[in-house]
């Protein structure tokens, strides 16, 4: 029987990198492991939604239970640790809340969800966050005004927003601060085992033992990485769109322009890294004396286009 962790928790809490966290520790030890990514296309506890739209919100409701009940019928017969990220809260809720669906309704499904895998014995990491509107304005400052505006511009639709006279970002942070709470009040009452990790007062090095003691699997830190072997792979590189910049950042390589401002690389073996909090491969290329000329991403499908190709080193 396979073994299920979600992983949920506010934007920007750190859901992507605990759910890599955990996968690569499975893996370190030689174990089958599966993490969903939230955004991934297929997804196998999202289905897909008929061709001629949802006729209402039981039909939506019923489409999903009967998703995850398939899943857990399959899962029966699989030896794999599976890692789901914002399935279980975040995806239903924020498809429910923004178009102002009743509360009691969004919980219902939730717990039609938790029922229909309580076969797998289904595990929960949940990160909170005290103040979600310090938590998104933080989120906006990391990621940047390309990253903010856009999603400021979307919430304009939001009918959760437009019911009650808001808009700009005060409409915004007013719903991040309800799905917050409605998410919090969903956990409080969820039949599942649990761990709540408080992401403002707590380190990320405390969350991750933590977390490892919680599901079971020793805790081991990343692996030292020599900074001879690492600086062969810095500089510039290019694929006829846009540059990256690898740099050495604390004794850990840095991309710079893959995805956000900058995302560390996680060895896996020898010209082989994970991208932090991001369902993409970068496997490096070397010529016959070792020089690194390229390197190349890979993954799997997302709803939105992830980096692919081969970026060739710059001169």
């Amino acid at each position: 029987m396979s073994r299920l962790i979600f992983v949920e928790g506010f934007p920007g809490a750190g859901k992507s990198t605990t759910a890599q966290f955990l996968a690569r520790q499975f893996a370190r030890r030689g174990g089958r492991v599966r993490w969903i990514y939230e955004v991934e296309v297929p997804n196998p506890l999202v289905p897909s939604p008929p061709a001629d739209g949802y006729e209402s919100w039981e039909q939506f409701a019923d489409r999903r239970e009967a998703r995850w009940r398939a899943f857990a019928a399959a899962a029966a017969d699989e030896d794999v640790t599976v890692i789901p990220e914002s399935a279980l809260l975040q995806l239903p809720v924020f498809t429910m809340l923004r178009r102002n669906v009743d509360p009691s309704r969004i919980i219902a499904l939730v717990n039609r969800l938790v029922a229909a895998i309580s076969p797998l014995r289904p595990t929960l990491v949940y990160l909170a966050r005290q103040n979600p509107e310090a938590a998104f304005r933080a989120i906006g400052e990391s990621r940047g005004l390309v990253w903010l505006l856009p999603v400021i511009a979307n919430s304009a639709g939001f009918a959760f927003i437009q019911a009650r006279g808001l808009s700009g970002l005060d409409g915004l942070l007013a719903y991040w601060r309800a799905h917050a709470d409605l998410c919090g009040e969903i956990v409080e009452h969820m039949d599942v085992r649990k761990l709540v990790l408080d992401v403002d007062t707590d380190t990320w090095a405390e969350r991750r033992r933590r977390i490892c003691d919680f599901v079971g699997v020793p805790h081991e830190e990343e692996p030292p990485q020599s900074p001879a072997e690492l600086a062969r792979m810095t500089g510039r590189y290019a694929d006829g769109k846009r540059e990256v910049t690898l740099e050495i950042i604390d004794g850990r390589l840095v991309a710079r322009g893959i995805i956000w401002l900058a995302s560390a690389l996680l060895p896996v073996r020898r010209n082989v890294f994970d991208l932090e909090s991001w369902p993409v491969r970068v496997s490096f290329d070397e010529d016959v004396t070792g020089q690194v000329r390229a390197f190349r991403c890979s993954g799997p499908p997302l709803a939105w286009s992830p980096p692919s190709g081969v970026f060739t080193r710059v001169a």
